[in-house]
């Protein structure tokens, strides 16, 4: 997998603005009101989402599910429409490494998730 960041000199001033044309994405077609998990590549360290709809992402294991949405007061909910997300190595319980994106749109949706190392 293509590293996302570059050694110096493409990791500095405006070549930094554009990383390279990834060698690993996903082409997701989301229906709409449904959950779907797209697994993490092994050595992935960053995600690039591109969307024709507006979409949201949470980051999870197999079994994470976003339901209807909905107000939320514990910081439970997903992210609408990421662009480009770092890929902690645990997820918030701090011993849980996470393996799932967890995508959901309202309409049909179609579009790519690109990972990096």
């Amino acid at each position: 997998m293509r590293s996302f960041i570059e050694n110096f000199p493409h990791s500095s001033n405006r070549l930094a603005l554009a990383p390279l044309f990834p060698d690993y994405v996903e082409e997701i077609k989301l229906a709409a009101e449904t959950s779907t998990l797209v697994p993490i590549p092994d050595g992935a360290r960053f995600a690039l989402f591109s969307f024709d709809a507006s979409v949201r992402v949470k980051l999870g294991t197999k079994t994470t599910v976003l339901a209807d949405p909905r107000q939320t007061t514990d910081g439970s909910g997903g992210e609408w429409n990421p662009a480009a997300r770092r890929i902690p190595e645990f997820l918030p319980d701090g011993v849980t490494r996470p393996t799932h994106l967890c995508l959901r749109a309202p309409a049909a949706a179609l579009g790519s998730v690109s990972f990096y190392a």
